[in-house]
């Protein structure tokens, strides 16, 4: 997909304390639907931001975004 037929999205992860736990997430964008579903349910089982990092992010997808953040 050309870089103009891409729809603008946007991104935060939310952490907490030393740990860098990730207390919520926000998407805006074609799909964060689907998106937060999934990384939902990594919110809700104490995922740290380490954990985002230790992902092989799924490239070209607008989700690889969350787990490349710095």
């Amino acid at each position: 997909m050309p870089p103009e037929a891409k729809a603008p999205t946007a991104y935060k992860v939310i952490c907490t304390g030393e740990e860098e736990k990730v207390v919520g997430l926000h998407i805006l964008g074609s799909g964060s639907a689907e998106m937060l579903q999934g990384f939902g349910v990594a919110v809700k089982m104490g995922a740290r931001k380490r954990d985002f990092d230790s992902c092989v992010a799924i490239h070209p997808t607008s989700a690889e975004e969350l787990v490349t953040l710095k």
